[in-house]
């Protein structure tokens, strides 16, 4: 598999497991060496106790306040497949905490978190024969079904795609898929009947659109042997209603109408996969454009007619995640990595490197892409930005300065992501470690060292 965020499957067995080793922040110094208590730090408020016997755990956490709770979840996967049976196991939140996070910690499944804590709130088991790598791929929150609190979604090797009530556990939603999923669930007024459905692309490029209530709207086989880059759904060309942009493995970027009639189908680069897929506004139009990353090193961007803007090669395993104008000059940029370990701000309208910044000296297999986001609440966005080798680093968007970092001596695979899951106004940063352990991260003033 060439996924560069799979490359756990080739390396897994060569790490060695550091689960309990400790966490650290590091923050600038002032001018006499000694820590400056006007530098904002990067800290732990928490580290998950959801560690498992490998080191390729891959797929994103998300949070955010779901009704009166603050919650994190949390996919952790295995390493392959293993014998016997377990049934699903739902744990409500009045459960012993203690109890569910040391089921948490036996097997494959969708973990929820404490957003304040990072105490197992519950857990959702998957058979141990469908215990691998891709067991539980990226969540989603969303409301599905209109009562004004967000459900979780995800798919998993059980071949469906599932949503389940955020306090309980308990699924309120099924549907079967042709293979797993390796992207997470959209949920979306995709077809615009007023209405939002679920629109899921498994990793084998079998689309599913369904209804709330497990009926289904259309499907579509993709000519596609696999499915890394996220899909998206949005108004891409203008026309007041909605398609679905889905990025191939075998180096195709194809657009649905919201009936599953191909609207186009463009080729992204001559024998490269497509890895990473974002979109975002890169011009004065209002329809998004679409940026996609290969694993031969091309980042490119297109109109959402699929007219190629420009293209750029950064080295093998490029990727990109944010799209925005986090310097704020009126102009967009695309964030970008690449395996080399450098970050580069690239402007969004032309394709030209405004500024580079080296993430890590340390050798890496890949490089994931970082986020963009006011973490410290300042009103300013920041970067957030990992590197293989277990280290997360606060970002200047305007330059590239390295802000302040904090590190565990544990791989990293995937992109950080953003969720408010304290009492402060500004958003967490969480980060799934290649151990299966999250950890919530805060920058800012108030962000103290914690042991994890």
């Amino acid at each position: 598999m060439n996924r560069t965020k799979s490359l756990v499957l080739a390396v897994v067995v060569a790490l060695t497991v550091l689960s309990g080793a400790g966490a650290y922040a590091l923050t600038q110094t002032d001018d006499a060496g000694g820590q400056s208590d006007q530098t904002p730090a990067l800290a732990a408020n928490w580290l998950s106790d959801t560690g498992r016997n490998i080191t390729g755990n891959h797929h994103v956490a998300v949070g955010g306040q779901v009704g009166n709770r603050s919650l994190v979840f949390a996919p952790i996967s295995g390493a392959a497949p293993s014998g016997g049976g377990h049934d699903h196991d739902h744990r409500d939140a009045a459960s012993d905490e203690s109890s569910a996070a040391s089921d948490a910690a036996a097997g494959c499944g969708l973990v929820a978190l404490d957003g304040a804590s990072g105490a197992a709130r519950w857990s959702y088991e998957v058979p141990a024969e469908n215990c691998t790598i891709h067991a539980i791929a990226d969540p989603t929150l969303a409301d599905l079904n209109g009562d004004g609190t967000r459900e979780v979604l995800a798919t998993s090797t059980e071949k469906t795609v599932a949503a389940f009530d955020p306090a309980t556990g308990e699924r309120s939603f099924e549907h079967n898929l042709s293979a797993y999923g390796y992207t997470r669930p959209l949920v979306a007024n995709f077809t615009g009947d007023g209405d939002p459905e679920v629109v899921v692309v498994d990793v084998h490029g079998t689309v599913f659109v369904v209804e709330p209530d497990g009926e289904t709207v259309w499907t579509r086989k993709l000519p596609a042997n696999y499915v890394w880059g996220q899909p998206h759904v949005e108004d891409f060309d203008g026309d007041g209603t909605s398609e679905l942009a889905v990025a191939l493995g075998s180096g195709r970027l194809v657009m649905l109408e919201n009936d599953g009639t191909v609207a186009w189908n463009r080729s992204v680069g001559a024998g490269d996969s497509v890895t990473w897929f974002a979109t975002g506004q890169a011009d004065n139009d209002s329809p998004a454009e679409l940026v996609t990353a290969t694993s031969g090193g091309n980042v490119s961007l297109f109109e959402g007619d699929g007219s190629l803007v420009w293209r750029r090669s950064l080295g093998a395993y490029a990727a990109v995640d944010a799209v925005g104008d986090g310097d704020d000059d009126g102009t967009p940029e695309v964030y970008a990595t690449a395996r080399d370990g450098d970050l580069r701000a690239i402007d969004a309208t032309d394709g030209s490197v405004e500024w580079s910044t080296s993430l890590t000296t340390v050798n890496a297999q890949m490089t994931p892409p970082p986020v963009l986001g006011d973490v410290d609440g300042d009103g300013d966005d920041e970067l957030v930005a990992a590197s293989n080798g277990g280290k997360v680093a606060t970002v200047d968007p305007k330059s590239g300065e390295i802000l302040a970092e904090y590190e565990r001596d544990t791989p990293i695979w995937t992109n950080p992501t953003l969720g408010d899951v304290d009492d402060d106004p500004a958003p967490e940063i969480l980060v799934m470690y290649g151990d299966g352990r999250v950890a919530a991260l805060s920058y800012g003033d108030g962000a103290t060292q914690k042991s994890a």
